[in-house]
C-alpha cells in the first residue's frame, strides 16, 4: 500500500509539473532545457535516480525531489540558494525507504534571488549534483 501511495502522488506531481510547463509558454524552452540535462545526469548516475523534480520555482513556493537509491541507505541533499547576493544552504539527512524511495520538500523564500541553483545529493557511494531555476 505504501508503494502504490508514493508512486500515485509522483504521478501527481509529475502531472502538475506538466501543466505548470505548458501554462508557462515563454518559460517552455527552459524548462525543457532543465529537463534534458536533469535526463542526462540521471544517465550518469549509479545509484541515484530522480523520480520527480519540480525544474522552476516561483518564490514563496514548495520544491519536490522524489529519490530512488539504495534501500535503507542515509541521502543527504544540499540545495544552495542565494538572497540579497548572499549564498546559503540547506542541508536535509534523510534515510531511504525498504524500497529505496526518499521524498524531500522545501520552501523556497520569498527573498529569494532570482537565478539558477544547485542541489547536491549523495547517497552511500553515489553522488548526483542536479539544479532548478527561481523566477
Amino acid at each position: 500500500m505504501k508503494r502504490i501511495l508514493s508512486y500515485f502522488l509522483c504521478f501527481c506531481i509529475l502531472c502538475l509539473g506538466g501543466f505548470y510547463l505548458l501554462s508557462n509558454g515563454n518559460q517552455s524552452q527552459q524548462s525543457l532545457q532543465v529537463q534534458s540535462n536533469l535526463n542526462s545526469q540521471v544517465a550518469q548516475s549509479n545509484g541515484i535516480q530522480i523520480i520527480t523534480q519540480m525544474p522552476v520555482l516561483r518564490r514563496g513556493e514548495t520544491g519536490i525531489l522524489a529519490l530512488k537509491c539504495a534501500p535503507n541507505v542515509n541521502c543527504t541533499i544540499v540545495c544552495n540558494y542565494k538572497i540579497s547576493g548572499l549564498y546559503y544552504c540547506a542541508t536535509r539527512n534523510l534515510v531511504a525507504g525498504n524500497d529505496g524511495s526518499v521524498f524531500c520538500t522545501w520552501k523556497v523564500n520569498t527573498q529569494t534571488d532570482i537565478g539558477t541553483y544547485q542541489i547536491q545529493i549523495t547517497s552511500g557511494g553515489a553522488r548526483l549534483v542536479t539544479s532548478y531555476i527561481v523566477q
